[in-house]
């Protein structure tokens, strides 16, 4: 499984540096498959390729979700849903990251379905 971990984030890394443009884009929708398999927090090549994320060169917007998910411990921290409620409110932040801020915020062990509806829309643009 740490072989699956390792080739899964840098392949994830990998990718992201040959397309900078569509980083953002790539990280959302990788966030959001995370996401959308959830079952009460992340697994080790999840927590792996949201590394990743948080620490490339990324927005603070992106970097704080991938955190907040890697952080889900059945829910999100009470830190993290206070980061997450304050991207949802920013309107200089993208809809898409706004979408996927509430959608972790507000999960509970599981996606709802109406939650999955959202993620895919978000994982496959």
């Amino acid at each position: 499984m740490r072989t699956l971990a390792y080739f899964s984030a840098v392949a994830f890394s990998w990718a992201l540096s040959y397309a900078p443009s569509t980083y953002a884009d790539e990280a959302i929708a990788t966030m959001a498959n995370i996401v959308i398999n959830l079952k009460h927090f992340p697994s080790d090549s999840d927590k792996a390729a949201l590394t990743v994320i948080a620490e490339s060169e990324s927005g603070d917007t992106v970097k704080a979700i991938a955190l907040a998910i890697a952080n889900i411990s059945h829910k999100v921290t009470d830190a993290d849903k206070a980061t997450l409620d304050a991207i949802i409110a920013n309107d200089d932040v993208s809809a898409a990251l706004r979408e996927l801020a509430g959608v972790v915020g507000n999960l509970t062990h599981l996606p709802s379905a109406d939650a999955v509806a959202t993620l895919q829309g978000l994982a496959n643009p």
